[in-house]
């Protein structure tokens, strides 16, 4: 289902939703005053209780009488089409910022092997200090190779690229740097596992959703420490490339998903600048897979 779809489907249903409840509170105030006469006839005085109550029931219905009659059913849920109107754009500008040319968004997760249990080890204040310095090697790689962090989970991140090859260099990138890291780092290594996969996704208030940002995650938590594994869909999209070598495939079965799913290990990255020289070689041509 396509973003535009979707935004189409949910204003149908807010609207049905919000006129329902419309005129559900409508027939709930109005009984409600019908008991509170009814009350008001059999006993007297009346409590101040049931007259703080007669009294919002009453407000109820003609606030809500007059909205309807100054401005129709209608205008009762301006304000949600005008949410969804709004939250629709922030989405397709959220969207093209991390969108390659061919629509898809590359996601990458990753995490800290072993995470609770260093945490137990070391315990919550140490912990800390070594979360942090985790975090800021990661931070600097992302930056450089044009990620956008989403989200961080504690010990880990999610990521969007635009180009499926910035998310395979920042992986790449992490690994390289938490293994020669000093510091805390140093005196306690640690390793993350790093998934990555592409797809089209769906974005609402700075988060991003969808079948392929569920794969993505399911992708790196098949992976390994010190391992960076991306998905068949991913690795189609570099096949042109020189500066990636992956590993033999791996089959899985991710859970939620139909079928094995085939995961590729990314067995080594080729420097920029030794790129640029191997692309003026002359380049054989890829077997054709069977």
């Amino acid at each position: 289902m396509s973003v535009l779809e979707m935004v189409l489907a949910t204003t149908v249903v807010l609207l049905t939703a919000a006129l329902g409840g419309c005129l559900l509170a409508l027939r709930r105030s109005r009984a409600q005053v019908v008991r509170l006469e009814a009350t008001q006839q059999r006993t007297a005085p009346r409590s101040p209780k049931a007259l703080r109550v007669a009294g919002r029931a009453a407000r109820v219905v003609a606030q809500s009488a007059a909205h309807v009659r100054e401005h129709g059913v209608t205008s009762l849920v301006t304000s949600s089409i005008e949410d969804l109107t709004r939250w629709a754009a922030e989405s397709r500008a959220a969207i093209a910022e991390v969108t390659a040319p061919d629509g898809t968004v590359t996601v990458l997760f990753s995490d800290i092997e072993g995470s609770t249990e260093l945490n137990v080890r070391l315990g919550d204040r140490a912990w800390v200090g070594l979360l942090a310095e985790h975090d800021k090697l990661a931070r600097a790689v992302i930056a450089r190779r044009r990620g956008r962090v989403v989200k961080s989970q504690g010990d880990g991140f999610m990521v969007v690229f635009r180009h499926p090859a910035d998310a395979l260099r920042a992986g790449w990138e992490i690994h390289r740097g938490l293994a020669s890291a000093r510091g805390r780092l140093r005196s306690t290594p640690i390793s993350v596992r790093i998934g990555v996969h592409r797809g089209v996704v769906v974005a609402r208030d700075g988060d991003f959703f969808g079948r392929n940002v569920a794969l993505a995650a399911r992708v790196a938590a098949q992976a390994g420490g010190g391992e960076t594994l991306v998905s068949d869909e991913l690795r189609e999209a570099l096949l042109d490339s020189t500066e990636f070598v992956f590993s033999e495939p791996r089959e899985a079965t991710l859970k939620g998903f139909a079928g094995p799913q085939t995961l590729w290990l990314v067995d080594e990255v080729v420097d920029d600048h030794e790129e640029d020289a191997r692309s003026r070689r002359p380049r054989l041509s890829r077997p054709r897979r069977g």
